[in-house]
């Protein structure tokens, strides 16, 4: 099993929150075929909130040209081709992504791409005992 870690902004994060998929662009291809079933993804909301506010299990992957996210709407093509299908394990309510999110500063963990890989064993096991001790989660 892998572990990701999905950035984007609220916006978009809410989106795939309801539509069950997560996107990345041509740029992070080689990175999304590098997903499988089975893999754990965290997810993490840029600026304002700065932290992880839930996590999902990856239940697939398809290329897909169909418009789901607002800045693809607004270009009329689908940006985020490469989707990830997940199905949400946790996720805060909007009202504590602030409160309630998971800092990963102190981590060293990657979050500037849209899809990131968390290779450091140390910083996966250090992220899921925050889940546990700050959400009550067990995974």
């Amino acid at each position: 099993m892998n572990v990701w870690v999905a950035t984007g902004s609220s916006l978009n994060l809410k989106t795939s929150l309801e539509k069950g998929k997560w996107g990345v662009n041509k740029r992070l291809k080689k990175t999304w075929e590098k997903v499988a079933s089975g893999d754990l993804l965290f997810l993490y909301v840029t600026s304002p909130v700065r932290g992880i506010v839930g996590l999902a299990s990856v239940e697939g992957k398809a290329m897909e040209e169909s418009i789901l996210w607002r800045d693809e709407a607004v270009v009329g093509r689908a940006i985020y081709p490469y989707r990830i299908l997940f199905k949400p394990l946790f996720v805060l309510s909007e009202d504590k992504w602030e409160t309630g999110k998971i800092p990963v500063k102190d981590l060293n963990v990657s979050v500037r791409a849209g899809l990131n890989s968390l290779r450091s064993q140390d910083a996966v096991e250090k992220l899921l005992n925050r889940v546990r001790n700050t959400w009550g989660v067990k995974v």
